[in-house]
């Protein structure tokens, strides 16, 4: 049985840019996240595949990638101090690389670079995955704290100017 899930409303097109590439990321569930439900900002997670233009839609892409998920078990996120990341310099809480964290990462990579995905920044994907969690109001994690993650989501991102659209195309339980 597959463990790849999408409804009908993820199936609804978000803006393509003209030359018909999606933008697209991949995240660990940190907290829930409802598939065909749009978000701006998207609930705490962990990026594990920062944004990257595919021509893929939604379905293949999500296809593309389920086996290797399909094949993962949870993931112990273990979260270690915050600090200031990226251009725009938000406070984020950093996870620790592990073994499995890392396997999966480049499983990924490896694949989207066999898709010919273009990263929107490739210094924070492949070697330079650096695992974190953005901080949100609503949920705090001390240092050492240890949180199972149970699931990771196909992401597809709209930009209209500043604001950033963010649409839960598929959830891939990870059950291996």
């Amino acid at each position: 049985m597959s463990n790849l899930r999408m409804n009908d409303l993820s199936r609804m097109p978000l803006h393509t840019p003209k030359d018909g590439r999606r933008l697209y990321l991949l995240a660990l569930e940190v907290a829930p996240m409802l598939v065909g439900k749009t978000y701006n900002p998207l609930p705490s997670h962990l990026t594990l595949m920062h944004r990257f233009w595919s021509e893929l839609s939604p379905e293949k892409l999500a296809q593309a990638i389920e086996p290797v998920l399909r094949r993962t078990q949870p993931l112990e996120l273990l979260f270690g101090k915050t600090r200031l990341n990226g251009p725009q310099k938000a406070r984020v809480n950093m996870v620790q690389l592990t073994p499995d964290l890392q396997s999966l990462h480049m499983r990924l990579f490896d694949l989207l670079n066999t898709l010919h995905v273009t990263y929107t920044a490739p210094e924070w994907v492949g070697k330079g995955f650096a695992p974190h969690v953005t901080e949100r109001k609503e949920i705090e994690f001390a240092v050492g704290h240890v949180q199972v993650t149970n699931a990771a989501y196909l992401i597809e991102v709209e930009i209209h100017g500043e604001e950033h659209v963010r649409r839960i195309r598929a959830r891939f339980d990870l059950t291996a």
